[in-house]
């Protein structure tokens, strides 16, 4: 049978991941934000390293060393919204589906490095191309695992680099002709996701099935401190969207709503066709008015309890990539249902496999999970989704 093809644009990066760092000390603190857009830093937010040195009035390459305490990387790893869920997706449904990413990187040791590390994934990387004369895009992620409670939070500074010249024209028509399109994290590749409204236009007339999953999007806020951002160039993006996938935060600023259910009705009034919304370790949100899954009420699921005790009794990474994850475990779960013959998918499902898929993800440094064998991580998850799929039976 033909495998699932699924084609994703938007963010790639390195991460560099520097762990227990205290959000609540005084090193900290002197550079937190103190009002919207301002550039300073913020326990789940992303800002540009350039806006923190504004900020700070100071360059980052002095102000690093203050954070870390002079630490180097705890580790790096791949990171970016896109590549990680479409890396994940790859390795979760490497029976069903062929993935490939569409995005570029700079000719410098870091875009080598990263291409290496591609590399030993399973993402197609024909279409990922290196840009002359430009830095690969990074960001420096800094973990706080105690942080609300034990449950972890990150703060990301973010250099686009190479990103602020990809552009929509350059993603060929081979991307359009896939079963699903991804875009991932646009908002920090800015000039597709100032097309995307029209890259998601050409995707629907291929009869393609869209998942736009976001990014705190650091730009909207500095144009617009405090502001409804933005998705694309207009609201009219929303009706080409069929499963949109945001955490809390982005939920309420996209909306300009203050709850998740009232961005689920804001989201559904402007014509997505469905929503999750995800919310670290509390429940995510999921809602439906879909010729593909139906019309399902807005409802919420819980967060892995085997994930949770495991974490409890010690068992932790970090939580870098949870939410990208979690985005790859649906698309892995959309491919297979797909793949099955299924013309209409199950929303339920499709999260139980995010969710597992998101919280595996505490138990390793960085968003990207390197296998030794094909099928590793979906061996490595299955106990954990069968488990999961107990407990949601019970409810």
């Amino acid at each position: 049978m033909k495998k699932i093809l699924i084609s994703g644009v938007g963010c790639c990066l390195l991460d560099r991941i520097y762990d227990h760092i205290d959000f609540c000390a005084p090193t900290f603190r002197q550079y937190m934000s103190q009002r919207p857009g301002d550039g300073g830093l913020e326990p789940g937010k992303l800002t540009f390293e350039e806006e923190v040195e504004r900020f700070a009035g100071c360059r980052f390459t002095d102000i690093l060393p203050v954070l870390t305490q002079g630490r180097q990387p705890d580790k790096e790893n791949i990171g970016g919204p896109c590549i990680v869920a479409l890396i994940g997706a790859a390795q979760l449904a490497y029976q069903e589906s062929i993935v490939r990413f569409y995005g570029c990187h700079g000719d410098d040791v870091v875009g080598a490095r990263m291409r290496e590390a591609l590399g030993r994934t399973p993402v197609d990387l024909t279409h990922y191309r290196s840009e002359p004369g430009s830095e690969t895009a990074s960001t420096s992620v800094l973990s706080d695992p105690d942080y609300d409670n034990g449950h972890g939070e990150r703060t990301f500074v973010n250099t686009i680099g190479a990103s602020w010249k990809y552009l929509p024209e350059e993603v060929d028509a081979s991307f359009y002709e896939a079963d699903i399109c991804v875009f991932g994290g646009t908002a920090i590749v800015p000039m597709i996701h100032r097309g995307m409204r029209q890259m998601l236009q050409q995707a629907h007339q291929r009869g393609a099935f869209t998942v736009v999953n976001t990014v705190y999007d650091f730009l909207s806020e500095k144009q617009n401190p405090g502001q409804r951002w933005l998705l694309g160039d207009s609201d009219e993006t929303y009706p080409l969207i069929d499963l949109l996938i945001v955490d809390h935060e982005e939920s309420l600023r996209l909306s300009g709503t203050s709850s998740i259910p009232q961005a689920i009705d804001f989201f559904g009034e402007k014509g997505v066709k469905a929503v999750l919304v995800t919310n670290g370790a509390h429940d995510v949100y999921l809602w439906a008015d879909s010729p593909v899954f139906g019309q399902v009420g807005m409802q919420t699921m819980p967060v892995s309890a085997e994930v949770g005790a495991e974490l409890r009794a010690g068992r932790r990474g970090d939580s870098t990539g949870c939410g990208d994850n979690f985005v790859g475990g649906v698309l892995a779960s959309i491919a297979r249902q797909k793949y099955a013959g299924q013309t209409s998918f199950d929303l339920r499902e499709a999260c139980r496999w995010g969710i597992v898929s998101g919280g595996f993800t505490c138990f390793y440094y960085g968003g990207t999970y390197f296998e030794t064998h094909q099928g590793e991580k979906l061996q490595l998850l299955t106990p954990f989704y069968e488990k999961y799929l107990r407990q949601t039976e019970l409810q």
